[in-house]
């Protein structure tokens, strides 16, 4: 080869190893601090218009812990593992009907670092198995019981759009006996809990709604899917506040 040629050919490897991008900064989960952690929850603006307009908003984070609640059972919240930290959000939509109520709420439970929220997440899963059935619940007033109500709970784990898994916890509540004041005090209510982990934390989307009369599923199929997606946004907001290059 001759000498001209085997310069330049060398000339332009070492250009092009000096003119190299550099190799990418890895990613991986980080921890959040107290003002990540509310710059996740989501915003009194972003409450859907066909819940209704928002009456009461309240968004808050610390760096002290939380236990997440499960279900309740015998009137005692099932609960998880405690987080490393906490965020909460919470929305009260005003309603158009007389004495109907639809309550949002998000909670983001941050764990010391991936590995223990990974753990807090099975046993999460595991616990949740204790909630499924139907059992009646004594509804107590300052101590007094002064009716029952009747709680069918159903447990879903499955994949949500992005991938990651997601606990679906639904509770049926209808109340069997009135309350003092008669007829007129009978309702029915409904609970979804929209638990999904990713990196350190698990979020957590859950929904309220009571109407004042006998029905067995409060919700309508649109409020259904609202919810679903709103624990998409909470989840990817988590996802793109601590997902960085360190």
């Amino acid at each position: 080869m001759p000498r001209v040629l085997t310069a330049v050919i060398a000339l332009c490897v070492s250009l092009a190893v000096t003119w190299a991008p550099a190799r990418a900064a890895e990613l991986e989960y980080v921890t959040l601090n107290e003002q990540g952690l509310k710059q996740v929850l989501l915003k009194k603006s972003w409450g859907p218009a066909w819940f209704g307009p928002v009456s009461d908003y309240a968004a808050s984070a610390s760096m002290t812990g939380a236990r997440p609640d499960i279900c309740f059972i015998n009137n005692k919240a099932v609960k998880g593992e405690k987080s490393s930290s906490h965020a909460q959000m919470g929305m009260d939509f005003t309603q158009s009907k007389e004495g109907h109520l639809l309550i949002l709420e998000q909670n983001v439970y941050q764990y010391a670092d991936v590995q223990a929220a990974e753990l807090a997440w099975q046993r999460l899963v595991t616990t949740s198995s204790l909630c499924a059935g139907t059992r009646t619940e004594a509804i107590v007033q300052n101590g007094k019981k002064v009716g029952t109500a009747t709680l069918k709970t159903k447990v879903l784990v499955k994949p949500s759009m992005y991938g990651q898994d997601q606990l679906v916890i639904n509770v049926d509540i209808q109340v069997d006996e009135p309350l003092p004041g008669g007829v007129g005090t009978r309702e029915s209510a409904d609970q979804i809990s929209i638990f999904t982990y990713a990196g350190a934390a698990i979020v957590e989307m859950d929904v309220y709604k009571d109407v004042p009369k006998k029905k067995n599923w409060v919700f309508s199929p649109p409020q259904i899917a609202t919810v679903e997606t709103l624990a998409l946004l909470a989840i990817q907001r988590y996802h793109l506040r601590a997902y960085k290059a360190v």
